[in-house]
């Protein structure tokens, strides 16, 4: 972990790979023409339909290549799998080697009533990538709330983190509420369902919190960072996520600076009280760009960049591979 007064030069960087899934299924019409992307026709709508529920301990073999395969049918798979590998090809020639997997666009679904076709989408480029590029640290969020299909996602295709918004106190979102319920337990214990069920070593994927999440509204008390700040050990948080307001909103520096003073001090307990220092990584969730890159990476041990690279700097767009190379020069010098 990395010291207050340290110049954090071992920051990693982590690169979006946004999969435009639900603006396919969900988006307005005239919106998804403007981004380009296809629509789902009716053969597509039939094989959605019988898209099982993503199941939850040992998986029936046929079953999931039932759907792996379904999903692959569909007539936009090749779009969704093409702009996915040219995206981090082009993260991987440019020096950028962990990034993590989102379903991008709003509105979205909450938790559990997501449509299936999101969770096996999400399954079939986690499992493309991890062949494509095998050397890639790589991270799943699913949107909105959907962190055990997340974990699920991660266990099964061998990935090394996942960024859940629903594990610390409960929140108001645009598309419902971000309900908390022994959330955090319950991922921490279906990774140990999982890692032991599939016969697999190590820790498993950690799973990153935010912390006042961004587009989410919080009960009085909630405002300040304290009381979020106040539980990366009691709830033995494994990665601390600051972000803005909203999408593309830069991290204020003063959040930052609070987030690494509370993380040091999580270090200085633990080290004096268990006689071995543990604190979680800080990692920036939004609005990093070339002009606060060297801010961020005063404070934070990882930074996740979209907006910023993306043409015209909108995060639903394509990646900009020009604006890339900028904001890693950025990077480098700073």
């Amino acid at each position: 972990m990395k010291s207050l007064d340290s110049e954090h030069k071992d920051a990693a960087l982590i690169g979006m790979l946004h999969v435009p899934i639900n603006t396919i299924i969900a988006g307005p019409a005239q919106w998804r023409l403007s981004l380009g992307l296809p629509a789902a026709w009716r053969d597509d709508w039939d094989i959605i339909n019988k898209l099982p529920a993503p199941i939850t301990d040992d998986q029936d073999g046929a079953c999931v290549a039932g759907a792996l395969e379904g999903v692959r049918a569909l007539s936009f798979w090749p779009t969704l799998e093409d702009r996915f590998l040219s995206e981090a090809r082009c993260y991987q020639r440019n020096g950028v080697n962990e990034v993590i997997i989102e379903n991008v666009a709003a509105p979205y679904f909450v938790r559990s009533d997501q449509p299936p076709v999101i969770y096996w989408c999400m399954r079939a480029l986690a499992e493309l990538l991890k062949r494509c590029c095998p050397s890639f640290r790589v991270g799943i969020q699913v949107l909105a709330c959907a962190d055990h299909w997340a974990m699920e996602i991660a266990c099964r295709t061998g990935l090394d983190f996942i960024r859940c918004e629903s594990a610390l106190f409960e929140g108001l979102r645009p598309e419902g509420r971000t309900a908390n319920e022994g959330n955090l337990a319950k991922l921490y214990l279906m990774r140990n369902l999982l890692m032991a069920q599939l016969g697999l070593q190590g820790p498993g994927p950690q799973v990153y919190v935010d912390l006042h999440k961004k587009h989410t509204l919080f009960m009085p008390g909630l405002d300040s960072l304290e009381p979020w700040l106040q539980n990366i050990l009691f709830q033995k948080i494994e990665g601390a996520i600051i972000t803005g307001k909203a999408t593309g909103d830069p991290a204020a520096e003063a959040d930052l600076g609070q987030a690494r003073a509370a993380i040091e001090s999580v270090k200085k307990q633990t080290a004096s009280t268990m006689g071995k220092p543990w604190a979680p990584p800080l990692i920036v969730g939004s609005g990093v760009s070339p002009d606060n890159i060297g801010m961020c990476k005063r404070y934070a041990d990882a930074v996740i960049v979209g907006s910023a690279i993306k043409e015209g700097g909108y995060w639903e767009c394509a990646l900009d591979e020009r604006r890339l190379q900028s904001l890693i020069e950025a990077w480098h010098a700073s």
